[in-house]
């Protein structure tokens, strides 16, 4: 629906409404006849005024039947712009914001146009606040598009401003919807940071400003994500660092020294090593209870923050590639062994396994897409599956790279991925089709070892040390 196609039939019981000018055209018109003819005009302008509905409607069919074509055209042609009334000038406001609340953005933009009565009516805030809910953070249903929560300036906002100092609901959805063309028009400002070993993982957050990546030489590195300058080195695992994780408070490491380290990474102090598994640590992902990690010796390790307590889940047949919790009482993981396990921890037991892969699968990833249950994977078979969690079957294949697909990062709106060739690809998940590459691969590049996703940026690390960041936020200068 657009702004133009609103017009409001006349109501039958007011009087069609001449504007001024057109009054002092038909005055001066008829001030141009005689005398005579004037008066008796005037006496049948009186008469029909004064005649109450029912003869109103009698003169006028009757007039009608004494018209010729030519008078009957200009009625028409007169009579049609007379029936158009301006629904903001009868109707409350707030009738009048509920009948904006079903336009889109664009034409509500295009309604400020019209007149400033509909400009203070197309800005109002509720308006604008709904559009947000509609869009901000996941993909409407009625258009398909979605824009970036912006997290960063979210927890900026926190504490909630003063209702005088909060930004306009239109602002918050204009700022997004910049963001959100950048990602559709591949602009993006690029950095790259050096770390002098390879790049193993990483993970950034946008709110606190800082990134930091594993290496292959067992250090952790804590960068200022704007500046990129090193902040501390993270120095005690004997052997390369192949997974991380943190919060607010804390670091947790996996290593292939066999041990999971966790960190105040604020101060650099080692807090605990967890030992446990009998070869090395392959990924590791955690929440505000329990810590999960995948081994190459094929198990996944549940570890309690509470209790202290560890236990294993057993049955997958060669090195555990990936591990997420899933609804707190679920693990997915993922394997060499070219399949993906769904664990219930309250039973610890298996109560899954996808089978569709033909090479071992390097992340599995769970989550919802269009509200249903699905878990994304990529595999050195050079494709990424979506699986539906609820009956096991592969709901669809995503092909695209030309080689083995390393890293695999998804949100609400959007996919990347990153292979064995150095090629990062921007997908479009509704469409299972590639959108374009961030980063070209070759036959000399190097190798993607992780690709981490926010509302704004992608960052890939690669094994020859080099970490790329893709700002969305930020379009390039010409």
């Amino acid at each position: 629906m657009t702004a133009q196609s609103f017009c409001y039939r006349h109501r039958p019981d007011l009087k069609p409404v001449r504007t001024e000018t057109a009054r002092e055209d038909l005055y001066k018109e008829l001030a141009l006849l005689p005398a005579a003819d004037q008066q008796s005009i005037a006496t049948a302008w009186t008469t029909f005024s004064s005649a109450p509905a029912s003869q109103r409607r009698l003169i006028l069919q009757g007039l009608l039947t004494t018209c010729c074509t030519s008078q009957l055209s200009f009625l028409a042609n007169s009579i049609e712009p007379l029936l158009r009334v301006d629904f903001t000038a009868i109707l409350p406001t707030e009738v009048c914001v509920k009948i904006f609340s079903y336009l889109d953005a664009q034409s509500l933009c295009s309604a400020c146009q019209v007149s400033r009565t509909w400009k203070a009516i197309a800005d109002d805030d509720i308006l604008w606040h709904r559009m947000c809910q509609q869009h901000i953070d996941k993909k409407c249903h009625k258009c398909g598009w979605g824009l970036p929560l912006l997290q960063k300036q979210v927890e900026e906002a926190s504490p909630a401003p003063k209702r005088a100092d909060r930004k306009p609901w239109k602002q918050v959805y204009s700022e997004r919807l910049v963001v959100e063309r950048n990602w559709r028009k591949h602009r993006h400002t690029t950095r790259k940071l050096q770390q002098p070993e390879g790049a193993l993982c990483l993970q950034y957050c946008d709110a606190q400003n800082i990134l930091i990546t594993g290496s292959t030489e067992g250090t952790a590195t804590v960068w200022d994500l704007e500046t990129g300058k090193v902040l501390r080195v993270l120095k005690g695992h004997s052997r390369s660092i192949q997974a991380l994780q943190f919060d607010d408070t804390k670091l947790v490491t996996g290593s292939m020294d066999h041990t999971l380290k966790i960190w105040n990474y604020h101060t650099g102090q080692c807090i605990r090593t967890l030992e446990g598994h009998s070869d090395g640590v392959v990924h590791l992902h955690f929440d505000s209870r329990i810590l999960a990690s995948g081994s190459v010796d094929g198990t996944v390790k549940i570890w309690n923050f509470q209790t202290g307590q560890c236990y294993a889940l057993t049955g997958h047949t060669d090195k555990v590639t990936h591990t997420q919790i899933y609804q707190h009482n679920k693990v997915v993981s993922s394997s060499a062994d070219g399949t993906i396990r769904l664990w219930n921890l309250d039973t610890r037991s298996c109560s899954h396994v996808f089978q569709g892969h033909m090479g071992p699968v390097q992340v599995a990833i769970p989550g919802c897409l269009q509200q249903d249950a699905v878990i994304m994977s990529a595999s050195l078979d050079r494709t990424i599956r979506i699986w539906s969690m609820e009956t096991g079957k592969c709901i669809r294949t995503l092909l695209g790279h030309t080689d083995g697909v390393t890293a695999l990062a998804y949100d609400k709106l959007r996919l990347v991925s990153g292979s064995i060739l150095g090629t990062v690809k921007l997908w479009d998940v509704a469409s299972g089709l590639p959108m374009y590459s961030l980063e070209e691969g070759d036959e000399s590049a190097k190798s993607i070892t992780s690709v981490k996703l926010s509302d704004a940026k992608v960052v890939s690390a690669s094994h020859r040390g080099e970490i790329a960041i893709y700002d969305f936020s930020k379009a390039p200068s010409s």
